[in-house]
């Protein structure tokens, strides 16, 4: 589900780690994926009023949101959106052997992170946040042409 910023802001559904990450959000929506043994996987999305409003959040939002990866590494995915960063390192909960990878991508007006937590012996490739990664922002570029999303993770 999307909802206007002050609404998922106060019900919880999505926390804004800076004021600038959340500036001139018109609307935003997070989904999750979770299962015992299983990395968990975050998606958020980032509805901005229009592509250039969203170009200039890129950077405030990848600020505020890469902390979720202490001591993160530069990670390169391959052409995700216009704009894409990645990196991968410790999982925000410094539990030894953790593992947290997270991807921003804009397409258009909206930014997409894609985040995985691994706890310590739950295997997670980088690969898997990439492949999400690039569904997600395919999916969103065909909602933006105005298509069903209907892109699914390569190989599947």
């Amino acid at each position: 589900m999307a909802y206007p910023l002050k609404k998922a802001v106060s019900q919880g559904l999505i926390t804004c780690y800076t004021d600038e990450a959340c500036e001139d959000v018109r609307y935003s929506g997070r989904s999750m994926l979770m299962d015992s043994g299983k990395p968990q996987i975050s998606f958020v999305i980032l509805a901005y009023p229009d592509t250039e409003t969203a170009k200039s959040a890129f950077a405030p939002v990848w600020k505020a949101w890469s902390g979720r990866v202490p001591d993160g590494k530069s990670l390169d995915l391959g052409d995700i959106g216009e704009q894409s960063d990645a990196v991968s390192g410790a999982d925000a909960s410094f539990a030894p052997g953790s593992k947290g990878v997270l991807s921003q991508a804009r397409v258009g007006s909206v930014i997409l992170l894609t985040h995985g937590a691994a706890a310590p012996k739950v295997d997670m490739a980088d690969s898997l946040i990439a492949d999400l990664a690039t569904m997600f922002a395919e999916r969103a570029r065909q909602a933006e042409k105005g298509e069903t999303p209907s892109a699914t993770m390569a190989g599947n």
